[in-house]
């Protein structure tokens, strides 16, 4: 009989997906098809505490961090053999005050603290969207007609080995982002997921919904990993010897036990604080949902005074550009100032007298007269850059002295000096660790390519493909592969130097 796969999910953070309860049917999903759910409680997490799982998931860990000790450890173990699945929800680590996306990013994910909604395909509410276009095949969606992603965020590629599963569709917000992702690193997989009450147990667009069920076996038969397998066929071997371990030095997982130095104490209450616990969880999430909507609105705020400010500088500068022009303007475009009619004769209003200024200056018969005398209005200040030697009073005409034309500069003829814009450094610029880090990332690239290009082969053979999209995908893996091979030959070549 063959090894179980053994799958731990995190229980040391806090998670708000449980096999206990939110997430118990996928748990009994999974135990009916060859795995073993386990709960996950150590804590710190450590490479060796890790290894005796296969699959570790993390479902979205509410109010709690991995420390980098630990995030460096899962790096580790992924690398050696192990496989990984990040699930978030809607608003991403910053609403849920944890540093998921800092653990994802190690791989090139990024959850982005936002919620994908669709007005046009979804549930009856918008964040509930549905999805049915799952764009270039992946074996994660094989046999998937349609899915809904529930209160879910969306994620961010980072780095140029991970693979959009899929997308949202055209008319969401965002549109067109990647709400899965997956990739390889070393001899481990890791898969990425924005919403883990796709997988919940009990509520519409859970696990009951669609093809929630069969996308979570692709998924996990996914991470699946070829390294593990040999580990596990390994530790098979040993069973007998293990076999000879007296029962009560074995976990409750039947696992021989980690012996310590820490007596076991074991304590019995009548105390039952379940009640207590769920109203505390939702006292918590509610307090966390008000901090959001403040956070959002103050924003909102922020963005709306801004904008009222910027619109009353433009305002302002206009009406002052309007005022300097008009009156102080060269003699020969200038016209007396009309008398309003329902000014009388008095002719004192600066703002009519400037508006008569503006009409004039379309008016074809005076194109051509003789420059007239200009009184600009008696309450407008001269402006700063006029010596006061060159402004008119009200019965003189603007005029400038003989040798004013020699006190203006001519324009400049020299080129004006384009600075370049700043680019990014080149390669030859990166260190040896920094190459050797990117040659290690395109070379798992290489094999994930390999590795669709022999799916793509294998669905197109079974009839499952068109000969105009086996065409085009394989047409765009053979680019991808070149032009990763290109760049891992120019790495070489700086590393040999």
């Amino acid at each position: 009989m063959s090894q179980s796969f053994v799958i731990g999910f995190d229980q040391a953070h806090k998670e708000r997906g449980k096999i206990t309860n939110s997430l118990s049917k996928l748990a009994e999903l999974l135990d009916s098809n060859g795995y073993k759910c386990e709960n996950y409680a150590e804590f710190p997490i450590t490479t060796e505490n890790l290894s005796p799982y296969d699959i570790v998931v993390f479902a979205c860990p509410d109010n709690s961090r991995l420390s980098r000790q630990e995030i460096e450890s899962i790096k580790k173990w992924v690398k050696k053999g192990g496989s990984l699945l990040l699930l978030s929800h809607a608003g991403g680590d910053k609403g849920r005050r944890s540093n998921l996306s800092e653990l994802a990013e190690e791989f090139g994910m990024i959850f982005e603290n936002n919620q994908v909604l669709d007005k046009a395909s979804n549930l009856g509410v918008e964040n509930l969207p549905t999805i049915t276009d799952f764009g270039f095949p992946h074996p994660i969606t094989e046999g998937i007609s349609d899915i809904c992603f529930r209160a879910g965020c969306s994620l961010t590629i980072s780095s140029a080995t991970v693979t959009p599963v899929f997308s949202s569709g055209p008319n969401a917000e965002p549109f067109e982002s990647p709400l899965m992702l997956a990739c390889e690193l070393g001899e481990g997989r890791i898969v990425s997921i924005g919403s883990y009450e796709m997988f919940r147990d009990k509520i519409m667009g859970g696990i009951n919904y669609g093809s929630h069920s069969q996308l979570a076996m692709n998924v996990f038969s996914w991470l699946r990993t070829s390294k593990r397998t040999q580990i596990d066929s390994q530790s098979q071997l040993n069973v007998t010897a293990e076999e000879g371990i007296p029962d009560a030095s074995r976990n409750d997982q039947g696992r021989p036990a980690i012996h310590t130095t820490i007596p076991e104490i074991t304590y019995s209450s009548t105390v039952k604080i379940k009640t207590d616990e769920e109203l505390f969880k939702a006292f918590e999430d509610m307090l966390t949902e008000m901090i959001s909507f403040k956070e959002r609105m103050l924003s909102e705020f922020d963005n709306l005074q801004t904008n009222m400010a910027n619109l009353m500088r433009v305002v302002i500068a206009k009406e002052e550009d309007l005022i300097h022009t008009q009156t102080y303007s060269e003699p020969a475009a200038a016209q007396p100032p009309q008398t309003s009619p329902t000014q009388g004769s008095s002719g004192n209003n600066p703002l009519d007298n400037i508006m008569a200024s503006i009409s004039s200056l379309g008016d074809n018969e005076t194109k051509n007269a003789t420059p007239a005398k200009f009184n600009p209005p008696p309450t407008l200040a001269p402006p700063p850059n006029l010596e006061p030697s060159y402004v008119a009073d009200q019965n003189q005409s603007i005029s400038a002295p003989s040798d004013y034309s020699s006190r203006i500069e001519p324009a400049s003829t020299d080129p004006i000096e384009v600075k370049p814009k700043e680019t990014v450094p080149p390669a030859t610029q990166k260190t040896k660790e920094e190459l050797q880090a990117e040659h290690e990332s395109l070379e798992n690239k290489l094999n994930s390519i390999r590795n669709l290009s022999a799916f793509v082969e294998k669905k197109f053979a079974s009839g499952n493909l068109t000969q105009k999209n086996y065409e085009k995908q394989l047409k765009k893996l053979e680019s991808d592969s070149k032009k990763t091979r290109y760049r891992i030959d120019e790495i070489e070549k700086l590393l040999k130097k």
